[in-house]
């Protein structure tokens, strides 16, 4: 994974292609609902090429190389990596959920797993999921957030987690990662805007992130100059199409 390579792939994955996908650009920058409608369109297309390109990026890891899964719920992902052989680093905060990937990945020496909630900050908070979690905790457990409150409703459940501030997570570790999966129900914000005051992007970085505008509208101003800025500015390659 070079520099002149990841470049190639964020002006490939990251820009509409053809006329649809450049009308559904055109009409993002529309006001209000129709604005955001065009704006999720446009981000349904290219979640197909993240995907690919995640899996290609994955495939060329390998030992001595760093990959970070934040949000591993049971680790699909943790999994896809760690076969690569490459070092990775699993984050997941919820109790449940935390103790199936602990027995999923016991005994493998190349994954580290870490039951904490990734974040700007070092401390505690409190993890929402829905009360639906009580009878389908495998879909209810992707919706766990610390960031927002759409599930704090009648019968949610309520964790107090611990939160692992980015910055600390990357200075500890013993290189650079190539690699990052973010998935994190709404504290991707907070996270990335960390990671750019901090200039922890760089040339040969690899980053996708799931956004969550749609549950939350109020945050869809900040997601779309974060779309502009991995299309024109971010060091190596920053893919917040995943999803």
């Amino acid at each position: 994974m070079t520099t002149a390579p990841l470049a190639h792939f964020a002006r490939h994955d990251l820009w509409p292609i053809g006329p649809v996908e450049g009308l559904f650009a055109a009409g993002s920058d529309l006001p209000m609902a129709l604005g955001a409608i065009c704006f999720r369109k446009l981000k349904r297309r290219l979640m197909a090429r993240a995907e690919e390109r995640f899996d290609a990026l994955a495939a060329a890891l390998g030992p001595g190389d760093i990959a970070l899964d934040l949000g591993a719920n049971v680790g699909d992902m943790t999994a896809k990596l760690a076969a690569t052989g490459a070092e990775v680093h699993a984050f997941e905060p919820e109790p449940a959920t935390f103790a199936l990937l602990a027995e999923r990945f016991a005994g493998q020496a190349n994954v580290h797993l870490h039951q904490a909630a990734v974040s700007d900050r070092d401390g505690t908070t409190t993890l929402i999921l829905p009360a639906s979690f009580a009878e389908r905790p495998r879909s209810a457990s992707k919706a766990a957030s610390i960031a927002h409150g759409r599930y704090a409703v009648a019968g949610h459940i309520a964790h107090e987690v611990e939160t692992r501030d980015i910055r600390a997570i990357l200075a500890g570790l013993t290189k650079p990662p190539r690699l990052i999966k973010m998935d994190i129900e709404g504290a991707e914000l907070a996270v990335l805007a960390a990671m750019r005051a901090a200039g922890c992007f760089h040339d040969g970085l690899a980053v996708f992130v799931e956004t969550h505008e749609r549950l939350d509208p109020a945050t869809y101003a900040d997601v779309r100059a974060l779309t502009l800025w991995a299309r024109t500015a971010a060091p190596g390659y920053v893919n917040l199409n995943w999803g």
